[in-house]
């Protein structure tokens, strides 16, 4: 039963906050076939033991110990108690406590590092205080862009806040059973309403901010002005060869492969090449540049582009309509492998490059440059806009995080990895 709280947990959680988060670490290179957001890993609670069927058995359940704090031998009532405060915002011992609790499950994941291991390891229970302190300064960040700039919550946003509430109890046979279910994911309900609030709060920053020519978003004019400039832009569709796309598949690997999607294609053939020797997967490499090479030849015959896309193409994002092919600027906003990047803006519109371009994650492209279209770009430029401002984005949340001032409470040095339960 907790997975049904922590799915939805960590949606509001981690959609706040993970934006400025992660601003600071490099982004995973964006595949060419990577057209939409990849599925999310998936992530437990702090005690999400899970059995096989995804639910929780009671045997597997560790008991969750009652909120309390101690400090130097003596419990602090926690009423009103106010562990910190982040640029004027104070962090209850509620809201203290889950993400203590979430950031301990991390530690233990991510890097064996358990409780027990921080009693001795005081500089270990430093990083993990900070680490902390950082997480809920990150889910932060929206709130203060709000109080900034008077961006307020209206009737609506509460009534769209009401609603996830109320669809987060109606997963649950009773209010018991919901308010057990919020005290082994170390929440209170007003706490878990919080997070319904703060990610309400966060969508609406980011409407009102970063996009519909919001103060932070590029205006519609400018980002036109750059979409025509070929020094800036380039439009291009390719056909996209992957190492793996050459390997054969046993009868029972092949059986109905055929009547797969695409994406469950790419599953199949590249979990096959990921088991092979370096050999094998180097004699998969040569057929697939043979392929790529026939492939090649036909469209430097003048065969149409487009139908050799959707004869020997693998990439996902171009399955649908290959003639809407990519947008990619000069600077890489969009990620894409730099290679690709680089093909497509050394050729001349309606040109298909004479060479194919390897990339050793995606394999084997052959590029060919469009024509911007115009009525397009029209149709889709706030999603446009919104792709291509992402770096400048992830810049202004981080600097946000970064200026935020922590005043931490008297008892704040004193805390031990025993102090919270």
């Amino acid at each position: 039963m907790i997975k049904k709280i922590t799915a939805m947990l960590l949606a509001l959680t981690l959609c706040a906050g993970v934006m400025a988060g992660c601003a600071d670490k490099k982004n995973d290179e964006k595949g060419a076939n990577d057209s939409t957001v990849t599925d999310a890993e998936d992530t437990t609670g702090a005690d999400d033991a899970t059995a096989s069927d995804g639910e929780t058995s009671a045997a597997e359940v560790k008991p969750t110990p009652e909120p309390s704090l101690t400090i130097d031998g003596n419990k602090i009532d926690t009423t009103d108690y106010v562990m910190l405060s982040i640029d004027g915002f104070d962090i209850s011992f509620d809201e203290f406590r889950f993400y203590y609790y979430y950031m301990l499950s991390s530690y233990e994941q991510n890097y064996g590092i358990t409780a027990e291991t921080m009693k001795t390891d005081t500089e270990a229970f430093g990083r993990f205080k900070e680490d902390i302190v950082n997480t809920i300064k990150n889910e932060l960040v929206t709130d203060k862009l709000a109080r900034d700039n008077n961006i307020e919550l209206d009737e609506e946003d509460n009534e769209i806040i009401q609603s996830n509430m109320l669809n987060a109890m109606a997963n649950y046979k009773s209010e018991n059973e919901f308010k057990d279910e919020l005290k082994r994911a170390y929440l209170t309900e007003d706490l878990y309403r919080n997070m319904f609030t703060r990610a309400q709060r966060y969508n609406k920053v980011m409407d009102v901010l970063f996009a519909n020519d919001g103060i932070y978003a590029t205006k519609h004019e400018d980002f036109l002005k750059m979409v025509e400039d070929p020094e800036q832009f380039a439009h291009e569709v390719h056909i996209m060869v992957p190492y793996y796309s050459q390997v054969e598949l046993d009868d029972s690997e092949a059986e109905g492969y055929d009547d797969k999607t695409l994406s469950q294609k790419i599953s199949v053939k590249s979990t096959k090449y990921s088991t092979m020797t370096e050999a094998e997967q180097t004699e998969q490499k040569a057929k697939a540049k043979a392929v790529a090479e026939e492939a090649l030849k036909k469209a430097k015959d003048g065969e149409d582009f487009l139908e050799l896309v959707n004869e020997y193409g693998w990439d996902i994002g171009l399955e649908q309509d290959p003639s809407k092919g990519y947008y990619m600027k000069r600077d890489n906003a969009g990620g894409y492998p730099q290679e690709l990047l680089d093909a497509a803006f050394a050729l001349e519109e309606d040109q298909v490059a004479d060479e194919l371009t390897e990339n050793t994650t995606y394999g084997y492209f052959i590029v060919k440059r469009l024509p911007v279209d115009m009525d397009f770009i029209n149709e889709n430029i706030d999603e446009m806009i919104k792709s291509n401002d992402q770096p400048a984005i992830q810049q202004k949340l981080q600097e946000v995080s970064e200026g935020m001032e922590i005043t931490y409470g008297a008892d704040w040095d004193k805390l031990t990895i025993d102090s919270i339960t």
